[in-house]
């Protein structure tokens, strides 16, 4: 694309830029409507891609003048629930806390209240704030920034759930059996107090007993009832794949030094495990509600099961996969790459106005209730579940909440593969190791101790490759040899281009 230097704006080489582009005399050519800033700085890389798929850290001068209306006095008839003992367990960089929790045992087993921002206290139907947290459709979480769904003042201040002051809530509350099966559950708006800001790094060193926190029986009972629930969830054939994903250091500026991987612990597990429970119970309260919105995951389907089966064989994984073992397999293999491909033969979950079920939690209907500061299902679900307002093209709506999931999944996905390699400079010419998650015509994606996923191109390997049927395999039949997803190998890095998302790999040998 040509853009002329008048057009520019003042954009140097190696400058990340926004450009209007039209097609003129059959070519194409740019004007410079923004210039973002140097290239070497991910910051501006981020800001980039929040403008790829239309949000920003940043809202209109007329959003952020209805945000600032928003008063946090007036809140309403609410049950006072402000002398039961109530946590947040978050992140330590968490800033909008969306959930708290309340836990106690009893004579019959637990009582449990789940209590959640009441966003739409203060977002009202049609409002300026409503129709652009529709149209964002949820918070975009880059490495040390977001793109916010609400604006500060609400995301931050006056519907969070800080420590020590009153807030608004929806509470979900629930009579549990000693085996964990909810025996009665219901909702109201409440007015609570959260007498801790707990963070999973604390309460997990808590429960290893290497620690003290804040309203410790809330916790253990907490945990004791967490443990239930996860064993209750695999009886019924939940989908574990454990998941991984990059948790990076930040500097004081915001930059990232370093990333590790982060895998599930028991306080995050304690946590979702209690927000599926609440999610489960509301779906079940607004089932034949006009306006309600579903959380859907649709089964695998047979073609899916039989081309996963051809990889799983050809990796020496000789068990027939089918929806309901898919748990087993990934538990039997101890596999990060048998994962990815049972998550890769696994449909998309979306929104939608009917509830036919979500085959990962096994559930028969779930919907998303626990965080709407981020998320505008939630809100749909707050509204039908108190009565309020509905949309009325809900379909139209769960649609479009969809497609905004699906972007922000892809820009947050490229995010971290941007990060990764840029973390990755000074890396050229060190041999690391890696295992090989996937294979194709050209060569070899090995993902690195890093985190990193790099190419072994075709080129960097001895005599002809050609990768087999099952798409899992790249052999050699000339010298009878052959690489397959799922092995270990140490890689020398020989180049990485951090914008193209690219790093350059050449294999040493296998581990």
């Amino acid at each position: 694309m040509l853009v002329a230097r008048r057009q520019r704006k003042g954009a140097e080489a190696g400058d990340i830029v926004l450009v209007r582009a039209r097609e003129r005399d059959r070519s194409l050519r740019g004007e410079v409507v923004r210039v973002m800033g140097s290239s070497d700085d991910p910051r501006n890389v981020y800001d980039a891609l929040f403008a790829s798929i239309d949000t920003s850290r940043t809202f209109s001068p007329k959003v952020e003048e209805a945000a600032e209306t928003v008063s946090g006095g007036e809140l309403g008839e609410r049950r006072d629930l402000r002398d039961l003992p109530t946590v947040t367990i978050d992140g330590e960089d968490a800033k909008d806390f969306d959930d708290a929790i309340s836990v106690e045992r009893s004579s019959f087993g637990y009582k449990v209240w789940v209590h959640i921002a009441d966003v739409t206290h203060f977002v009202k139907p049609g409002s300026r704030l409503d129709r652009e947290a529709a149209r964002r459709g949820n918070s975009v979480y880059l490495p040390g920034t977001v793109a916010p769904m609400l604006p500060a003042r609400l995301s931050d201040d006056v519907c969070s759930l800080r420590p020590n002051v009153e807030r608004a809530a929806v509470t979900v509350e629930m009579d549990l059996a000693e085996s964990g099966e909810v025996r009665s559950q219901k909702a109201y708006r409440s007015l609570i107090i959260s007498d801790a800001r707990l963070t999973y790094e604390a309460v997990d060193a808590f429960l290893r007993g290497e620690g003290t926190v804040e309203q410790p029986e809330l916790v253990r009972a907490a945990f004791d009832l967490s443990r239930r629930l996860k064993t209750r969830a695999a009886v019924r054939g939940k989908l574990e794949l454990g998941g991984r994903e990059p948790d990076y250091e930040l500097d004081p500026e915001g930059v990232p030094i370093a990333a590790r991987v982060r895998r599930s612990t028991p306080a995050r597990e304690l946590i979702e495990e209690l927000m599926v429970l609440a999610n489960e119970a509301v779906a079940k309260m607004v089932l034949g509600k006009a306006g309600a919105v579903f959380r859907v995951h649709e089964r695998p389907n047979a073609e899916s099961m039989q081309v996963l089966a051809d990889r799983l064989a050809a990796i020496g994984v000789q068990e027939e996969p089918t929806p309901e073992n898919l748990g087993d397999i990934a538990a039997r293999s101890k596999s990060d790459a048998v994962n990815y491909m049972i998550l890769r033969s696994l449909p998309r979950a979306s929104y939608a106005p009917a509830s036919p079920g979500h085959f990962g939690l096994a559930l028969e209907d779930y919907t998303h209730f626990t965080s709407p500061i981020r998320r505008y299902a939630d809100v749909l679900v707050h509204r039908v579940l108190l009565g309020d307002e509905a949309p009325e093209d809900v379909a139209g709506v769960a649609a479009s909440i969809s497609e905004r999931e699906y972007r922000s999944m892809i820009c947050e996905r490229t995010a971290d593969e941007y990060t990764l390699m840029w973390l990755m400079r000074d890396l050229v010419g060190e041999v690391l190791e890696g295992t090989i998650v996937s294979t194709t015509n050209f060569g070899l994606f090995v993902e690195m101790e890093t985190g990193a996923t790099g190419l072994v191109h075709i080129s960097k390997l001895p005599g002809r490759w050609d990768v087999e049927e099952n798409g899992v395999v790249l052999s050699n039949d000339q010298i009878g040899a052959s690489y397959r997803v799922g092995d270990r190998v140490l890689v020398e890095l020989l180049d990485v281009l951090p914008l193209m998302k690219r790093a350059e790999l050449k294999i040493v040998k296998r581990i």
